[in-house]
C-alpha cells in the first residue's frame, strides 16, 4: 500500500474549517462558511422539518460522495484520464442505538471513460480509505464497500 500521497501541498487539506449554523425556527437552519457561502438545512421530517431542505445527515452523505468524487477526478487526471461522467450512488445502514452511526456504506461508482479497471479500482480504494477525510471517518465507524462500473467512452 502506498503510504505517501504524491500531491502538491495545495491539494492537501490541513487548514482548519470554520462554519456557523444559525437556527431560524420551525426546524430551519442556515449554515454559513467562513468565506460567506450560505446553505439552508432543516431538521428531518418527524423531528420538526418539513422536507423543504436537506437535513444534516443528507448533507453529510452528500459531502462524502462529493469528496470521493473530487478525489477520484483529481487522481484520474493525474493519470491523464478525463471522464465524460462520474456518478456515485450511496446506500447506508445505521445501527439502531444512539448515536446511530452508519455501520455499513456501499458506494456504486459509475464512470464513463477510457480507463483500466484495475487502475480505477486502486484509485477508488485509496480515495475511500485515505484521500477523502469524510469517507475515512465512515471507515473508522463501520464498513465501506464499493462497486465500480466503467462505461467505455
Amino acid at each position: 500500500m502506498i503510504t505517501e500521497i504524491p500531491w502538491p501541498e495545495s491539494r492537501k487539506e490541513w487548514k482548519p474549517v470554520d462554519l456557523t449554523v444559525t437556527y431560524h425556527g420551525d426546524g430551519q437552519f442556515t449554515g454559513i462558511t467562513s468565506s460567506g457561502i450560505e446553505f439552508p438545512m432543516e431538521a428531518p421530517v418527524g423531528m420538526g422539518g418539513h422536507g423543504t431542505f436537506a437535513n444534516p445527515i443528507q448533507y453529510l452523505v452528500g459531502s462524502m460522495c462529493g469528496c470521493v468524487g473530487v478525489k477520484i477526478i483529481l487522481a484520474l487526471g493525474d493519470r491523464g484520464i478525463v471522464p465524460d461522467e462520474l456518478n456515485i450512488a450511496f446506500h447506508g445502514t445505521r445501527v439502531k442505538t444512539m448515536p446511530a452511526f452508519f455501520d455499513h456504506v456501499h458506494l456504486k461508482i459509475t464512470l464513463k471513460a477510457d480507463a483500466d479497471d484495475a487502475v480505477v479500482h486502486d484509485i477508488i480504494d485509496q480515495t475511500i480509505t485515505r484521500l477523502c477525510p469524510i469517507s475515512a471517518m465512515f471507515v473508522e465507524c463501520g464498513e465501506v464497500t464499493f462497486e465500480q462500473q466503467i462505461i467505455r467512452s
